[in-house]
């Protein structure tokens, strides 16, 4: 059995044919109950994005908003999450993931712009990504223009 959000519900319930009102009855019997707990979703969601599957705080953010979780909500867990995982050391396994099988050395400027591009869709900073590189030794395409 795994956690649903409000809207989750909502949405499953209303494919059945029940009424909006119905609903609403059933959303609040279980909170009520403690079967639906929004923020216990929230966290649990948090970590799996960004603990389990190595995702940045940008994509994690936009998971769970995509769980139909309000913004207070999705921010308290993600600032709980973040604040129990290393950013940095996500960041640097993604990046390893990435140049595994990349000759070491300075990377070309496709390279560059593959991996820099693949971590910013994983949810982590750009400007952190171009550093990071940067600090592994890989010269940006706009260091290698003259």
């Amino acid at each position: 059995m795994r956690e649903l959000s409000k809207a989750q519900v909502r949405q499953r319930l209303r494919r059945r044919g029940v009424e909006p009102e119905v609903a609403e009855d059933i959303i609040t019997s279980l909170v009520d109950l403690g079967a639906l707990n929004e923020d216990r979703l929230a966290l649990a969601a948090a970590r799996r994005e960004t603990a389990i599957r190595g995702r940045g705080p940008a994509r994690a953010r936009l998971a769970l908003r995509a769980l139909g979780l309000s913004d207070d909500t999705v921010n308290a867990a993600l600032d709980t999450t973040l604040a129990q995982v290393d950013v940095d050391a996500l960041l640097d396994r993604a990046l390893d993931k990435r140049l595994r099988g990349v000759p070491s050395g300075p990377l070309d400027r496709d390279t560059f712009r593959r991996v820099a591009g693949a971590l910013v869709r994983q949810g982590f900073d750009a400007q952190t990504v171009m550093n990071r590189l940067r600090r592994r030794g890989a010269a940006s395409p706009d260091d290698t223009e003259s």
